[in-house]
């Protein structure tokens, strides 16, 4: 009951907070959500290590279906953790973006947020796990919306029309698999499947013929659907948007997090549902998943150009978000061991580092009402502790040693090698080039030329309040410390011998 008792508290406390009319009073419920939550979450990575916890609450294919293996266990912990971090930013942020009155609202959308996030890493009935990303679609454009404004109620409204597109190719995706198997559960699809192209006999559900061109159309739009939910590029169109104009706390937590959860869904549909072994023989599958990949290099390089063109701090570091997606998806189109290792582990990477980087710019905003890049000059005389974090974070995504983006870059790179598509060390080499070009020219408008000698003579300072600060520091301490310490490959190894 761990999983199930995780998702409860956030619910519950959502309602709670939902009824709560003071401001103060939300934000520190909030809290009190995520810290039992994690906590719990923590034990869950500890229990699970050694074999999944599966609980089934009644028949199939209807049933409500527990599987945690020690991946979504690691999952859990890290939307936990990270949307913890925010959430204590928030008590200095969020009053500059949303209404006082809409504070408590915007708390509990955050909660049944991060809730829905996790079941869906949690569930292995695909209908549960359907369920749960429409609740975390809407969760997410509320958390667009609440700021009151026409153009967070257009971008809000065009994220859900896109993810809601995206989830309709889900669904055919799923009814197709239940239509093949005659089941709703990971292993009993992967179960089906396996016996199917063994030639074995297989439970069709309504006389379903023509296996192998269904599995390829389940298959087919699956893949569709989560680039969509997602934003990878071309289909990324709804995301800058909403990263750019939603409060900061919220760019931090759709940035860093909710994309993770649906594409550690399309890692379990590959590799627990289908099985890796069936897409790689399979001349159609595996053509896909190349398509996948190639997809996502092209994302890289997209991404990064389009934010090398914005003038807007908070939109610049939204385009980065979509290069990021291509880096999940090109680990994922791979195919191998290491791949999917990159993929996880950037995981990591992107949600602490995202989240600095968003928090950063939201407090850069707040403090100097401004937003736009080429008016930063000097800031890093007035915001010496803030724009220093932003350096750290920009450093990571550029992939510099003993931060963890170079750790991430360096498994892609491993994973590239094992996957013999050697060109794309040029893909991935040109990334981080592009990332450079436009992170580097922010820390050195920050902290040198004529404009931040002016500003250090002046000697005003514009920094956050402490409480503010702290929880972006402990964002760039953990930059630091994955870089270094070897715990998340232990449990990220742990949790691909499960599934692979």
């Amino acid at each position: 009951m761990l999983p199930i008792t995780i998702m409860m508290i956030l619910l519950v406390m959502a309602g709670v907070i939902a009824a709560v009319k003071d401001s103060a009073t939300a934000k520190k419920l909030a809290i009190a959500a995520h810290i039992p939550a994690f906590a719990l979450s923590a034990a869950m990575l500890v229990i699970s290590a050694g074999e999944p916890i599966r609980l089934a609450i009644g028949a199939e294919p209807w049933n409500v279906y527990v599987f945690v293996t020690p991946l979504a266990s690691f999952m859990v912990s890290l939307f936990i953790g990270v949307s913890l971090l925010i959430m204590w930013a928030s008590m200095a942020l969020v009053n500059y973006d949303v209404d006082q009155a809409r504070i408590p609202m915007y708390y509990s959308l955050v909660c049944v947020l991060i809730a829905s996030l996790c079941g869906v890493v949690i569930f292995g009935n695909f209908f549960n796990v359907f369920i749960l990303m429409e609740v975390s679609s809407f969760a997410a454009a509320g958390i667009i919306i609440i700021k009151n404004r026409p153009e967070n109620m257009r971008a809000g409204i065009k994220y859900l029309t896109l993810s809601i597109l995206g989830s309709s190719f889900i669904l055919m995706g799923i009814i197709t698999l239940y239509f093949l198997t005659g089941s709703l559960s990971v292993t009993g699809i992967h179960e089906s499947l396996v016996a199917g192209y063994a030639g074995q006999e297989v439970a069709l559900v309504a006389g379903y013929t023509g296996y192998e061109v269904a599995a390829y159309n389940a298959l087919i739009f699956i893949t569709i659907g989560i680039a969509l939910k997602s934003g990878l590029f071309p289909m990324h169109i709804a995301f800058p948007d909403a990263y750019a104009i939603a409060p900061s706390t919220s760019s931090a937590v759709l940035s860093s997090l909710v994309q993770k959860a649906y594409i550690f869904f399309y890692i379990m549909v590959l590799h627990k549902a289908f099985g890796i072994e069936v897409i790689m023989n399979d001349p159609v599958m595996s053509t896909t998943l190349f398509l996948v990949m190639a997809v996502g290099a092209a994302a890289m390089i997209a991404g990064s150009a389009m934010a090398l063109l914005q003038t807007d701090l908070k939109r610049m570091i939204a385009y980065s978000s979509v290069a990021q997606v291509g880096y999940f998806f090109l680990g994922v189109g791979m195919g191998t061991r290491l791949g999917l290792f990159a993929v996880i582990f950037h995981f990591l990477t992107h949600a602490v580092t995202k989240a600095m980087l968003f928090l950063v710019a939201g407090s850069v905003i707040q403090q100097t009402d401004n937003r736009t890049i080429d008016k930063m000059g000097g800031i890093g005389a007035q915001m010496r502790v803030t724009m220093a974090l932003f350096t750290v974070g920009a450093l990571s995504m550029i992939g510099i040693p003993l931060l963890i983006g170079f750790n991430s870059k360096w498994f892609f790179a491993m994973g590239i090698f094992e996957s013999q598509h050697l060109w794309l060390l040029g893909v991935l080499a040109l990334s981080s080039l592009l990332n450079g070009c436009y992170y580097l020219p922010v820390v050195v408008r920050a902290f040198f030329g004529k404009e931040a000698a002016e500003a250090k003579q002046l000697g005003q300072s514009l920094e956050l309040s402490v409480r503010g600060l702290v929880p972006i520091i402990c964002l760039a301490f953990l930059v630091v410390a994955f870089a270094v310490i070897g715990g998340p490959i232990y449990y990220i190894n742990m949790g691909i011998e499960s599934i692979w």
